[in-house]
């Protein structure tokens, strides 16, 4: 591990070139702004706004993660068939590392700067709301630990079997996290990876404002014990993966 800090500096660089930096960045101004120019005009509660701002970002995330775990992949993948990624003398291990901390690291500034911009704005410029960032900040970090498990399927997704199976995923995966959020996610939502941002933040709301939603909030301890477990054994399983992976196949 002592490789790691010299691998994610390589690849940073390697991503300078790609629109993977210009996503997270343009991505939290974009939905900030569009949330807050829309709650300008719109009548519904406060509290209401708060819930449907959060729930979107989860929904959305899925799709997010697909397109940038796709983009990383692809970006080994064209530079020489991740012969740059498997014949490090650093090991593979740690080669895996340095792609995930990469991309979870700058997730995580991405959706910081999403509900920072968002509760900001939402209260200094809407003048709307009572709650400080740190409840903002809580929300991220929720969504964000939500997410490691989908981060580990697609970067593995991605690797082996490319762009299109890890966005197509993703885009699913939004749809589903979207679904679960009805009635119908009540009773199954805490074995739904897909589903765990979109209700643990939508708890964290409820908690704090208030306000009455739907489906009903059940399930968070289950949910929770679900998400823990299975988020450390794709861990385990994605590294021993990647221990005995030797790249797609010439004609992919």
């Amino acid at each position: 591990m002592k490789a790691l800090p010299g691998l994610l500096r390589a690849d940073l660089l390697k991503m300078q070139r790609t629109p993977f930096l210009l996503i997270h960045l343009l991505t939290p101004l974009i939905g900030a702004g569009l949330f807050l120019a829309y709650y300008s005009i719109s009548a519904a509660s406060e509290a209401g706004k708060v819930m449907a701002f959060m729930q979107a970002i989860a929904c959305a995330y899925p799709t997010v993660i697909g397109l940038v775990c796709a983009m990383t992949a692809e970006q080994e993948a064209v530079a020489g068939r991740f012969q740059g990624m498997l014949g490090l003398p650093a090991g593979r291990t740690t080669t895996f590392f340095s792609k995930l901390l990469l991309l979870l690291g700058f997730s995580l500034g991405a959706v910081l700067i999403t509900f920072t911009l968002f509760g900001t704005g939402f209260s200094r410029v809407l003048h709307q709301g009572s709650h400080g960032l740190l409840f903002y900040g809580t929300g991220a970090v929720i969504i964000f630990g939500s997410s490691l498990f989908l981060y580990l399927l697609h970067l593995t997704v991605s690797l082996h079997f490319g762009r299109g199976a890890s966005i197509g995923i993703g885009i699913a995966g939004s749809l589903i996290a979207a679904l679960m959020l009805t009635g119908l996610g009540d009773a199954m939502w805490p074995y739904i990876p897909f589903a765990w941002g979109a209700r643990f933040v939508s708890l964290w709301a409820f908690a704090h404002t208030g306000h009455s939603i739907s489906p009903a909030v059940s399930g968070q301890t289950a949910g929770l014990w679900v998400c823990i477990t299975a988020t450390v054994m794709l861990g385990l399983l994605s590294v021993l993966w990647f221990q005995r992976w030797e790249g797609r196949p010439a004609d992919d």
